[in-house]
């Protein structure tokens, strides 16, 4: 990705049918000039708050805030290091609140976080909520759930769609519950022009297949996608809340211009030594006392000279005592700078350990089908709502109704199945904000575009 004004981005979040408040929360930040984007990237963020009305809301509030903080305090450390930290300092916020006061005892929230920079696409992430790519015909998920089904389904070596008998949203690992948290940091993802990323929390994965985010977000703008999103969300029950951020790339291919980016994203090399030097356990290590007496010696050849320019009759004036402590000295220093790199490397190894070379996974994928059969489905949606308008008097737009239907026939006729489905998908759209209005009020829709 070349430039920072080559994207287009959109969020939107809805409580959802069945709850009566939003613990979801969402940051979106567009880096405004080359600088911040060079420097910071674009930041997306969705935290899905756990447990009751004030404490699930608290929780993803203080991840939404701290993460893009602390990140960007520490981003000259690198993207990667940056983004651990910054997911360690939230956790550890959000922790500490809990402890401290009894009402928010174990208090938890997801979150997902996206840095879309010059290098690329670099992931921070705990908990079920999900980062997806959507490039071309291919949807492909970005995170890994940590959930029981998907643990299970690991082990088991099968599609977590496979696996019954298990409840969806017990997770095993989120920000807050526990003192220490280890996220998921993988990148950097290659950015195309065309790809489109997708950061939503588990209200909308419920109810919507990948398949379908990837259609929907390909055949629609930004903020068309995420209205449609949500609206087809809770179409199919609304159950939980619902939070959606879509990002699409523009531009066109630079392929020379990640390499020098890239660069800019690692930390540097005083910064690293710096970094090693501080891991150094405590104690005086035996390369520090020969550097020392290295130099110790190398002193002592200042005396021998002045002693030298006093003409004094010293032996240790003498060639052979000069020779011999040049000689020790050289040894001592020696020594120390090969005791001083083999500790360097052996400290580097126990970190890359501790915290392995982030690498860009992609964790599952599914192809993006519009048949036929899906949009009859979608006809009768259509028409299930129209007679909901008529019969409510909902303020609609018939021309452009009409328009997208007609749009869409005509396309099928000419099997453009795609630019078919974006017509039905405006079509819907024209319904959303008379069904948001009254949808507590009035007896459910039918339901005929089902998941």
């Amino acid at each position: 990705m070349a430039s920072f004004e080559q994207i287009e981005c959109a969020v939107l979040t809805d409580v959802g049918l069945k709850r009566g408040y939003n613990q979801d929360s969402n940051y979106l930040a567009i880096a405004s000039n080359e600088t911040n984007w060079q420097e910071l990237g674009h930041i997306l963020l969705v935290a899905d708050g756990m447990g009751a009305h004030a404490v699930g809301e608290k929780a993803s509030e203080q991840a939404v805030k701290t993460i893009p903080h602390v990140y960007s305090k520490h981003v000259k450390e690198g993207a990667p290091d940056s983004l651990r930290k910054a997911f360690y300092e939230a956790n550890s916020t959000i922790h500490t609140c809990g402890q401290e006061n009894s009402e928010f005892r174990g208090m938890g929230t997801t979150a997902t976080g996206i840095i879309i920079r010059p290098e690329g696409v670099w992931i921070g992430h705990v908990g079920d909520s999900r980062a997806y790519r959507i490039r071309g015909k291919l949807v492909e998920q970005l995170t890994y759930d940590h959930s029981l089904v998907w643990e299970y389904a690991r082990l088991k070596k099968i599609d977590p769609d496979e696996v019954k008998d298990i409840p969806s949203n017990y997770i095993n690992r989120c920000l807050g519950p526990e003192a220490i948290v280890e996220p998921d940091i993988e990148g950097p993802h290659k950015v195309e022009p065309g790809d489109c990323f997708l950061i939503c929390s588990d209200g909308l994965t419920g109810l919507v297949k990948d398949s379908e985010l990837g259609a929907i977000t390909n055949s629609l703008s930004a903020h068309e996608a995420c209205k449609m999103l949500v609206d087809l969300a809770n179409l199919r029950g609304g159950h939980d809340n619902i939070t959606v951020i879509v990002a699409k790339i523009g531009g066109t291919s630079q392929g020379s211009s990640n390499s020098g980016a890239e660069s800019k994203s690692s930390p540097s090399v005083s910064n690293k030594i710096l970094d090693q030097l501080k891991s150094i356990k405590p104690g005086i290590p035996w390369w520090f006392i020969c550097l020392m007496l290295g130099l110790l010696l190398a002193i002592s050849l200042i005396g021998i000279k002045a002693l030298e320019n006093n003409n004094s009759d010293s032996f240790l004036t003498g060639d052979v005592v000069k020779f011999s402590v040049i000689f020790i000295a050289l040894i001592f220093f020696i020594a120390g700078a090969i005791g001083f790199f083999i500790q360097f490397q052996n400290s580097k190894k126990e970190e890359e350990k501790e915290f392995p070379t982030p690498s860009a996974r992609i964790h599952r994928k599914a192809l993006i089908e519009i048949t036929q059969a899906s949009l009859i489905k979608m006809e009768n949606q259509i028409e299930a709502f129209r007679k909901r308008a008529e019969l409510k008097h909902w303020d609609i737009n018939s021309a452009a109704l009409e328009n997208h239907i007609s749009l869409a026939k005509s396309c099928i006729s000419k099997n453009d199945l795609a630019e078919a489905f974006k017509q039905y998908c405006l079509a819907i759209l024209l319904f959303s904000a008379p069904w948001i209005k009254q949808r507590k009020e009035d007896a459910p829709i039918e339901i005929f575009w089902g998941k």
